[in-house]
């Protein structure tokens, strides 16, 4: 499954950086715009968050301080986090994110883009992976998704 990556328009350049990154690294990524001047109206957008939450295991989801308040980005973040995820951010700009988005990883550099590859690999060779989703593996997945997340913010942290 691949990692879906989230952006608006004007982090487009990131988004596909960030894509290239991880395609380099044998990582399998796909691109979500979402974007109100692209006329995608509230179901469209919901409806497509929740199809990719459930296509992926990992969601990397790029964000200023303009499109950390937008509607799309708490309910992305939830519906991903209640299926148990693997969620990081990706700040574009120096700018300071809400601190609700502190439960999760912040990348802001190129080189924390290095740290979340590493943080994937680890993840497949410790056998974290995203199990498949049935009642028995509800709290393995929870516990795994946590241990990433962890994880990766002390990665960041450290810097390595």
């Amino acid at each position: 499954m691949p990692v879906v990556i989230s952006y608006r328009h004007q982090h487009r350049l990131d988004a596909y950086v960030i894509s290239e990154r991880l395609k380099l690294e044998g990582i399998a990524t796909h691109l979500d715009l979402f974007d109100g001047d692209a006329g995608h109206t509230a179901d469209d957008i919901s409806g497509l968050l929740c199809s990719n939450i459930r296509s992926c295991t990992h969601l990397i989801t790029v964000l200023s301080q303009e499109n950390a308040d937008t509607w799309w980005v708490p309910f992305q973040l939830g519906a991903a986090t209640l299926s148990n995820r693997r969620v990081a951010l990706y700040q574009c700009a120096e700018s300071p994110l809400p601190d609700y988005l502190d439960k999760w990883p912040i990348m802001s550099e190129r080189a924390h883009l290095d740290l979340f590859v590493l943080a994937y690999h680890d993840e497949q060779t410790f056998n974290r992976s995203l199990a498949k989703e049935d009642n028995d593996n509800d709290a393995l997945n929870r516990l795994n998704a946590g241990f990433f997340h962890a994880d990766l913010k002390a990665k960041i942290r450290r810097g390595f």
